[in-house]
């Protein structure tokens, strides 16, 4: 095409030369439709504009118009001319870019072939043939992917239909999916089959995805020699090849360590666990097995029982009275209830009636199944069962909280390790509750311990400047800012989420101290999938509650229901989307 000289806000302006074909075609059958710019191929290194013997035209007065280089396309080394940098179909389009009052011409090039991100799929793009132009006719689409290296997972039966579908010449646009690789294959992490019937384990997640709230079976009875469970070890995947047959492994399945206490053993050789003695079945946290004695005790725990302590399974048939203490090594079953006492157990806990009082305090390695809990705290390693209710209560879970869709959370904190799934939560009057899931508990107290500091410190620096009038710059001012500063930067580097280190970078000289941690980016690098994270409320969540996944938090403005909160792709902010049935 011949350069065109124009004149723009009296001055002569020089258009480029394009070294390829271009049309207005009309697509398609609507006799509404437009003509549209149509381009030949053009392949990879092809000139595709410039200014030839710009010289003559200098001489009289003329200026270039500004091009530039847009999706694969680059200038030449002399920067004069522009490029392909890939086969494909040229485009022009003039954009006006800020502090310049001309149009700017962009040249770009929609490749011939669409590799996704991933490189795992490529299409073939075609254009509607130009007469005389270059296109897809009569050339050797097998070739063409060699020369991209495009080597592996080609579909021929597509490649067949790109040939029928050319020989058509009809004059329109399609892709064709022409190569896919292998994705890489699903490992498995190394389990424990259980070769006994274990029973129902509350809150265990169905297939439809509701949530089992059977009651537990507890106090499982096993006999010497019997085989509890096997050990099924990890299997890897098969690697995946992208379309240049390039391989990635599958990540290892993990393996599992099991861990036999008590009157179990496991062997290596056949990797099963079995009983040495006749007695009653723990499983903690899906990973520790003991078989262990049981006693029951068939009254409350009271002044004539006294303190409960024993290396054992127990079951309690009536309730703990105030002021009491039950400490066991394997499960603890509560018929009745907990009345400002206390409770320790290194298996899974259940118990039947209410915990109830400030002094209540229980502390579980495994599972937790509790009907309700009245301005107590409940620490556990594994899933925590709510059934009916949490009133100004604490609750910390190593993994889930499960709460029965009719239960009600007033008050208090609940977090987790792990999902949070809730009935209702608050109401018009109460105070409001912290839902905080994907959270190290002690983490999160930590920071807010350094929050208070970072006040207690700002207050001790006003008090001593308002005492001594005029000592903005001694040394002990100095010394009281810079103890404030580094305890800011502590705040900021705060990592919440599981798996991860307790801070989320190294401090480096450039570190600056801000107040607002919840703009900082963390580093989840050995953590907890977080993005997976989710806050499941069934009824109603009211205003004014505190939601946290991870590192960031949001208060509700307002009362919603049937609500699930997770966080945004950019891992920034808490999204409420409605529950997906």
């Amino acid at each position: 095409m011949d350069p065109k000289p124009t004149e723009q806000n009296k001055k002569k302006i020089l258009e480029p030369t394009y070294h390829y074909m271009s049309q207005l075609l009309k697509i398609g059958e609507d006799y509404t439709t437009d003509k549209i710019p149509v381009s030949e191929l053009v392949r990879a290194g092809q000139l595709l504009a410039n200014f030839p013997n710009f010289h003559r035209f200098a001489a009289k007065g003329f200026e270039k118009t500004a091009i530039e280089p847009g999706d694969n396309a680059h200038y030449s080394e002399d920067e004069e001319s522009i490029l392909a940098t890939v086969s494909g179909y040229p485009t022009v389009k003039k954009i006006r870019k800020p502090n310049c009052p001309d149009l700017v011409t962009v040249l770009s090039v929609e490749p011939l072939f669409v590799v996704s991100p991933d490189k795992m799929r490529v299409s073939l793009a075609i254009h509607p043939p130009l007469e005389n132009g270059h296109s897809l006719q009569n050339k050797d689409i097998g070739k063409l992917l060699a020369e991209e290296a495009i080597v592996f997972g080609t579909d021929n039966e597509n490649l067949e239909n790109v040939k029928s579908f050319l020989a058509q010449e009809e004059k329109e646009f399609r892709k064709f999916v022409i190569a896919s690789g292998q994705a890489v294959g699903e490992s498995r992490n190394a389990y424990l089959r259980y070769d006994m019937e274990i029973g129902p384990i509350a809150g265990t997640i169905l297939e439809n995805g509701s949530i089992d709230f059977r009651n537990r079976r507890i106090m499982v009875a096993v006999s010497a020699g019997q085989c509890i469970a096997t050990k099924i070890p990890a299997i890897q995947g098969e690697p995946g090849i992208n379309v240049y047959e390039e391989t990635t492994a599958a990540p290892e399945g993990k393996d599992l360590k099991v861990e036999v206490q008590s009157d179990a053993k496991f062997s290596p050789e056949t990797m099963q666990v079995t009983a040495t003695k006749d007695g009653v079945l723990s499983i903690v946290n899906n990973k520790i097995i003991k078989v262990l004695s049981h006693k029951t005790i068939s009254s409350d725990v009271d002044f004539e029982t006294g303190n409960v302590e024993s290396m054992n399974a127990i079951t309690i048939l009536g309730s703990v009275q105030p002021g009491f203490c039950v400490t066991v090594g394997g499960d603890l079953k509560i018929s009745g209830s907990i009345m400002s006492a206390s409770a320790t157990c290194d298996g899974n806990l259940v118990v039947r009636g209410g915990i109830t009082g400030k002094n209540s305090s229980l502390l579980v390695k495994g599972d937790a199944d509790i009907n309700f809990i009245e301005q107590g705290s409940l620490k556990c390693g594994g899933i925590a069962v709510i059934r009916k209710q949490s009133y100004y209560s604490n609750i910390f879970a190593g993994s889930d909280i499960r709460c029965h869709d009719s239960s009600i959370i007033m008050g208090g904190q609940l977090i987790s390790e792990g999902d949070i799934t809730l009935g209702s939560v608050g109401s018009e009057n109460s105070t409001p509750s912290l839902i905080a899931a994907g959270i190290v508990a002690d983490r999160l107290e930590h920071l807010q311990q350094l929050k208070t500091s970072v006040l207690e410190q700002q207050d001790a620096i006003i008090q001593w400047l308002q005492r001594y009038r005029g000592s903005s710059k001694s040394k002990k001012i100095r010394q009281m800012e810079q103890q404030l500063a580094d305890t800011k930067l502590l705040l900021m580097r705060v990592n919440l989420i599981p798996g991860t280190g307790k801070y989320s970078k190294v401090a480096g000289p450039d570190d600056a101290p801000q107040d607002n941690t919840e703009n900082e980016d963390y580093i989840n690098e050995g953590g907890i999938p977080i993005e997976d994270i989710k806050i499941t409320v069934i009824s109603s969540i009211f205003a004014g509650t505190i939601i946290r996944i991870g590192n960031r938090s949001l208060k509700l403005e307002k009362t919603v229901s049937n609500r699930q909160f997770k966080l945004h792709p950019n891992g920034k902010r808490i999204l409420a989307g409605p529950i997906k049935r």
